[in-house]
């Protein structure tokens, strides 16, 4: 495992043992920091601050560094939203899996949202605004999309700044492109 991972692998232990946690099951000896958990529970009240927190703690985003007083830089700041909503699935932002997806075999649906998690292939073609907001591959010879969609706080409409994580909520939809 490169340094680059390290963190990455950090973060998804430290939400495994806070769901372990949640659930009321010891985590004593599955080899996770128990100060890394302490410390996000002492920072953070909701997932969405604990994974705000880690990125920021670990500088996986430019977020806090960035100046938005031009559209290069509001790009910047949604595409870094975006990047932490997907590799944070579920806790940067919200997942909704169609029914096609939610049809396949639980291990096909853990290999999509990895693919997901992990996917870097952005081109103009489908990344035409460097948002990071859409992505497509293969899955044994299934066509799979993703997107995400920034909504208001209510999820009642779409929010008014996406480079606001105070108020919008980013919707990680992965869906079987014969469901488009």
């Amino acid at each position: 495992m490169n340094d680059e991972a390290t963190p990455f692998i950090e973060y998804w232990h430290a939400v495994d043992a806070a769901m372990l946690k949640l659930f009321g099951i010891d985590t004593t000896d599955a080899g996770i920091e128990a100060d890394l958990i302490a410390s996000a529970q002492e920072a953070c009240q909701t997932p969405e601050e604990f994974a705000r927190w880690f990125g920021a703690k670990h500088d996986l985003t430019l977020l806090e560094q960035l100046s938005f007083d031009n559209h290069a830089a509001r790009t910047l700041k949604i595409a870094a939203l975006n990047d932490l909503c997907r590799t944070a699935m579920g806790i940067a932002g919200r997942l909704v899996q169609t029914s096609g997806i939610n049809a396949l075999p639980a291990a096909d649906q853990s290999a999509i949202r990895e693919k997901v998690e992990t996917f870097d292939a952005f081109t103009l073609d489908n990344d035409p605004h460097g948002e990071r907001d859409f992505g497509a591959f293969e899955h044994y010879r299934e066509r799979i999309f993703w997107k995400i969609d920034y909504y208001d706080r209510t999820l009642s409409m779409g929010s008014e700044d996406p480079t606001d994580p105070k108020q919008t909520v980013r919707v990680l939809t992965i869906m079987l492109a014969s469901e488009y």
